[in-house]
C-alpha cells in the first residue's frame, strides 16, 4: 500500500472515530503531497462540516466538484455547506445538479434526510453548545431552520420528521395557521407510512 493510500485510510479512520480535528491534519497531509486527491479534498470538507466550520468545508467540496464534476456527492456536500450558511438558493442550484447525476430515488431521499437532520439540529441547538449553522438566534434562526426543512420537505414530499419539524418552526415564529397545516400533513404522513 502506497504512502499516499496509508494517510488517507488513516485520516478516514480517525474521522470515523469522531477525531476530526485529528482526521483534518491527516489530509492535509496528504493534500500537500497530491493537491488533486479528491478523495482526501472530500473526507476533509465532511470533517469540517462535522466540526461545524461550513466555510471551510465547502471550499473543500468546491475544490472536489472542479477536479471530479461527475460525483454527486460532492455536489450534495457543498449544498448541505449552503443551506448550513442560509444559502438556500445556491444549495438549490447544486441540489439540481447532483440531481441530475444521481436520480435514484433512495439516494434523494437519503439526502433529503440529511438536510431534515441539519434542520432539526439548527431547532434544537442554541447558544455555546451550537455545532450547526451560523450561529442565528431568535426568529432568524427559526427562518433559517425553515429554509433548510422546506428544501428536504421538497426533496422528499413523504418525509413526517421534516413536515414535524416544519409544524415547530412555524408555531415559534407565530404562525399557528401554518403550523397546523405541517401538524396536520405530518398526521397524514405517520397514517400513510403505518399502512
Amino acid at each position: 500500500m502506497s504512502t499516499l493510500l496509508a494517510a488517507f485510510n488513516e485520516g478516514v479512520s480517525l474521522s470515523m472515530s469522531g477525531h476530526h480535528q485529528a482526521a483534518i491534519q491527516v489530509f492535509d497531509r496528504v493534500l500537500a503531497q497530491d493537491p488533486s486527491h479528491v478523495l482526501a479534498l472530500s473526507a476533509k470538507g465532511s470533517s469540517l462540516s462535522s466540526l461545524g466550520r461550513p466555510r471551510e468545508a465547502l471550499k473543500c467540496f468546491e475544490r472536489a466538484i472542479d477536479l471530479d464534476p461527475e460525483t454527486a456527492e460532492h455536489y450534495r456536500n457543498a449544498a448541505l455547506c449552503q443551506l448550513e450558511l442560509d444559502e438556500p438558493e445556491a444549495a438549490r442550484t447544486l441540489l439540481d445538479e447532483a440531481q441530475k447525476l444521481n436520480p435514484e430515488k433512495a439516494w434523494l431521499e437519503a439526502t433529503a434526510v440529511e438536510i431534515s437532520n441539519l434542520g432539526e439540529a439548527l431547532l434544537t441547538e442554541s447558544g455555546k453548545h451550537r455545532t450547526r449553522g451560523i450561529g442565528l438566534t431568535g426568529k432568524a434562526r427559526y427562518r433559517h431552520a425553515l429554509h433548510v426543512l422546506q428544501m428536504a420537505l421538497e426533496l422528499h414530499p413523504g418525509l413526517t420528521e421534516a413536515a414535524r419539524a416544519l409544524a415547530d418552526v412555524w408555531a415559534h415564529l407565530g404562525d399557528t395557521e401554518k403550523r397546523d397545516q405541517y401538524t396536520q400533513l405530518a398526521g397524514r404522513l405517520m397514517r400513510a407510512t403505518a399502512v
